[in-house]
């Protein structure tokens, strides 16, 4: 079950359920109350996910006066109407609020991708929006004046990868490359092989005006959990954030080799091929570093 837009729907409830504050029952409470009860009884069912070269995967995004909210659809071959397979929205954060109208929508749509990767739907996902020119000429200008040292949405779309490829030349694509093989489904390891898997998770919140992010791994044959913390990170960079701890662990402890279960599709295709491709690259893209490249350059080595 979903409710679109449940956390603005019940935000006056919130008020009166907090430690902080007086509990007082107004109208804006009773109005909540009211609609979110009409809201469960509408809720719309999710769909299950289905996969093949058919099955078209998309996203609605939309950025009101209070916050994003986002919407991933499934269409399959001779149906009538899509599939939703999952809603999310929140508030505005920080600055986030004083954006224009165009960057919004593009930081709706980016979160929307984002939250759909980190959930691992299938590729390819498409973005749908009537203003795509003004978004293409949006982002371009801030490529060419926009301030790396401090990126806003334009800046992290502008650096972000491109496709499912990244946006490599055929030449990149034929290329040959070592990559990091896929491990099989953890309870298919053999039991010796079990104690060299790791578990790896980001996550980040947003504490008074700063990003505060942390990064975890957990070794469920071993019985041991590590994790480690910072600021100005976002989720990715705290997913890449366990990564690195979870090398560190394998190396300080020698291990012969390592089972890595992460639930970033960025970061597994990552180490799977990109990496390297980067790599050759000096760590840029298109003559500009690439996103978190410090991070990136340390997993490498």
């Amino acid at each position: 079950m979903h409710i679109p837009e449940y956390s603005q729907i019940v935000s006056p409830l919130y008020l009166v359920t907090r430690k902080k504050n007086d509990f007082h029952w107004g109208p804006e409470q009773q109005q909540a109350f009211a609609q979110i009860k009409q809201e469960i009884a509408h809720a719309v069912a999710l769909g299950p996910v289905r996969t093949g070269p058919d099955v078209k995967n998309v996203l609605y995004s939309a950025a009101g006066n209070n916050g994003l909210s986002w919407s991933l659809w499934q269409k399959v071959p001779g149906g009538t109407r899509g599939r939703p397979l999952g809603f999310w929205s929140r508030s505005y954060r920080g600055s986030e609020a004083n954006y224009t109208p165009t960057e919004k929508e593009i930081l709706a749509a980016y979160e929307g991708l984002q939250a759909a990767s980190e959930e691992r739907f299938p590729p390819p996902i498409m973005p749908l929006t009537p203003h795509g020119a003004k978004w293409i000429a949006l982002i371009t200008q801030r490529a060419r004046i926009g301030n790396p040292n401090r990126p806003g949405i334009l800046e992290i779309i502008t650096h972000w990868p491109e496709g499912e490829t990244f946006g490599l030349s055929s030449e990149e694509e034929e290329e040959e490359v070592t990559r990091a093989e896929e491990a099989p489904p953890y309870n298919e390891l053999p039991e010796t092989e079990r104690q060299y898997a790791l578990f790896t998770d980001g996550s980040c919140r947003i504490v008074g005006a700063n990003r505060k992010w942390k990064a975890a791994v957990w070794s469920p044959t071993r019985r041991f959990a590590q994790a480690t913390e910072g600021q100005g990170g976002s989720s990715q960079v705290a997913e890449l954030k366990a990564i690195q701890l979870a090398l560190d662990i394998a190396e300080r402890e020698t291990w012969p080799r390592l089972y890595l279960y992460t639930d970033s599709w960025m970061v597994a295709n990552a180490l799977w091929g990109w990496l390297n491709h980067w790599k050759k690259a000096n760590w840029q893209r298109r003559g500009k570093p690439i996103w978190a490249a410090e991070i990136w350059q340390d997993i490498a080595a």
